[in-house]
């Protein structure tokens, strides 16, 4: 009897000993919740910050990349403007030069004309003479017509390069024309000092001299 009374001691004890424990137990619980759930949200937070800093991090790259295409862009664009600029300029150039060379050479063919017409008044053949300052002429005029294709050239469209060689080949052109202008010029001079044209021999010497100079100017 005294023992089974010892184990009914025994057992109280114990289980007034483990309620507190089982009191507490919810608690932890409680605690444990309560602790764990700032931090998710500060997870959530600091996440959110994250990539709002990515956002603002691609946003800026692409402004500093739309920056670079638009330097890029305006030194482009300075660029052709600046080879535009070198094309009119060319061009200014070769038009004045090469017409300053029409207009000599056109007036040396005036003088020869005169010369031809006075050998036609004493009766000397002039024939051969006529007929190279008439090509000398049409060269002169082939090297007017090379000059407008340059000299109206629309220097401000895209194609920049293209219009620069049509220049280049175009004044290539007109020079041509001119060496052939001169040769003719002067085999026109050299047949006014043929035995047929009745010119005499000082002043046909006269005539080669004042012809060469003029031609050299």
């Amino acid at each position: 009897m005294k023992h089974r009374v010892t184990v009914s001691v025994v057992v109280f004890a114990v289980i007034v000993m483990a309620l507190p424990v089982f009191a507490e137990g919810p608690n932890f619980e409680a605690n444990d919740k309560s602790s764990t759930t700032p931090t998710k949200v500060r997870a959530i937070e600091i996440r959110k910050e994250m990539e709002a800093r990515r956002a603002s991090t691609t946003e800026r790259r692409a402004e500093i990349k739309n920056n670079i295409e638009q330097r890029k862009a305006s030194s482009t664009e300075r660029r052709v403007e600046m080879q535009r600029s070198l094309v009119k300029r060319k061009v200014e150039h070769v038009t004045k030069v090469i017409l300053a060379t029409i207009e000599r050479l056109e007036k040396i063919v005036i003088r020869i004309e005169s010369r031809i017409a006075k050998i036609q008044e004493r009766g000397g053949d002039t024939t051969e003479a006529e007929g190279f300052v008439a090509v000398a002429k049409g060269n002169l005029a082939d090297a007017r017509v090379a000059v407008e294709v340059f000299a109206t050239l629309d220097l401000f469209d895209s194609a920049v390069a293209k219009n620069f060689e049509t220049v280049r080949a175009a004044a290539a052109e007109a020079k041509e024309h001119i060496r052939a202008a001169h040769r003719n010029m002067m085999m026109a001079v050299r047949a006014l000092k043929g035995p047929n044209t009745g010119v005499k021999r000082e002043e046909r010497a006269t005539t080669t001299a004042t012809s060469t100079s003029d031609s050299d100017d």
